[in-house]
């Protein structure tokens, strides 16, 4: 039995240099970029204005009449150089002629005659945004990350058509039980719908992988081995739920091991997952799951994603908040790391009714999960927790 936290370390530990493929930047949003990026122009790429106003060649703080000699738009070309006395009238982010020496905002301004302009308040400020101020050319814009809006923003400004990404790892999954059956099937007695293979397969496309779902699997060591051993021929990682403990038909651990799987750790001391199974092949892996469906989503969280961003080249970092416990925390044993489903109350945290984790509905209303240590019975309310984001 492992704690998970070295378990994760184990995961953690990977070193992976994942395949890199090329897509459009409107296909990039959720991809990992692949390595870094550096700006190939200056940005801005030209003295501009910060404001829609008056270009003028005296410093900040200029008051007096001017001679408005023409008009620059954004994405303008200025004519000429300022010459003392003259301004132009200039429109945000437009290009600033030679001789700028401040720009006016437009506010504190009003026609004085024909042609003419007075200044009515100075400025404190030059209004202008220097060439190079935000990027210089060669400048790193981006590191390896999960690219988000406001990432492929910043690459769009630098001119970046096409970037490079990982490959989505192939993620199989299957799920094992005589008792499963699929979702629109008629349940004979003894039966359940199977949750945890849709749950896992989005869970897996949400975490940036392909997924693939092989199905349901009865409880046989022949059928199990046929399924496993396609899965593994096709996935860069299998996650199978179900099969993993110590019962009569729990084939996982042996029929994986016997198609070559090496196992890195088997039993974590966790709840809900503590009959988690990871193991490797060469470059697959795979993550054999306990079959209750908060078990299995609690082990995605915890073990999937870290493992899903290590063969994309990053590390995932959950979102972790400290808040403070609305209410006492208790348990009768302490003898495993324990999650709770939870919601968050502003700066307060409260577990969510849950009995187990065959109560999958206990994540409905769960927007993080809260943790008590090995050893850890009880803490009370206004006590300090982190809570990991859902």
């Amino acid at each position: 039995m492992i704690h998970p936290d070295e378990a994760l370390a184990l995961i953690e530990a990977l070193e992976f240099a994942p395949a890199i493929e090329k897509v459009p930047l409107a296909s990039a949003l959720g991809r990992v970029m692949a390595r870094a990026l550096e700006s190939p122009v200056d940005q801005p790429p030209f003295d501009k204005s910060a404001m829609d106003g008056f270009a003028h060649p005296l410093p900040a703080g200029a008051t007096g009449e001017f001679r408005v000699a023409g008009t620059i738009a954004a994405g303008g070309v200025p004519r000429a150089p300022l010459v003392p006395g003259e301004c132009v009238r200039i429109m945000t982010g437009a290009p600033l002629p030679a001789g700028t020496g401040s720009v006016q905002r437009v506010e504190w301004t009003e026609e004085s005659g024909p042609g003419l302009v007075r200044f009515t308040k100075p400025e404190k400020v030059d209004n202008i945004i220097r060439r190079g101020e935000n990027v210089r050319a060669g400048d790193t814009i981006m590191t390896p990350r999960r690219l988000r809006a406001q990432d492929l923003g910043i690459i769009a400004a630098a001119g970046y058509a096409e970037l490079p990404v990982a490959r989505r790892p192939v993620v199989g999954v299957i799920s094992t039980g005589d008792e499963l059956r699929s979702a629109g099937e008629a349940l004979a007695p003894g039966a359940i719908y199977d949750s945890n293979g849709p749950q896992l397969a989005a869970h897996a496309e949400a975490a940036g992988a392909r997924a693939i779902f092989y199905g349901r699997v009865a409880d046989r060591e022949d059928a199990l081995e046929r399924m496993a051993r396609t899965a593994l021929s096709e996935c860069d990682v299998v996650v199978l739920s179900g099969g993993v403990s110590m019962g009569d038909y729990d084939y996982v651990p042996a029929v994986l091991e016997a198609l070559g799987v090496e196992r890195l750790f088997h039993g974590v001391l966790m709840k809900p997952g503590k009959p988690t199974w990871f193991g490797r092949s060469a470059n697959r892996f795979v993550l054999g799951m306990p079959g209750n469906p908060v078990s299995t989503f609690v082990n995605f969280e915890f073990f999937g994603k870290p493992l899903l961003a290590r063969l994309q080249g990053i590390r995932y970092e959950p979102p972790v908040l400290p808040l403070r416990l609305a209410h006492d925390l208790s348990r009768k044993s302490a003898d495993r790391v324990e999650w709770f489903p939870a919601r968050r109350e502003g700066a307060l945290v409260r577990a969510l009714p849950y009995s187990g984790s065959s109560m999958l509905q206990a994540l409905e209303k769960a927007d993080c999960l809260v943790r008590l240590e090995i050893g850890e019975k009880f803490r009370g309310a206004g006590s300090e927790i982190d809570a990991r984001l859902l």
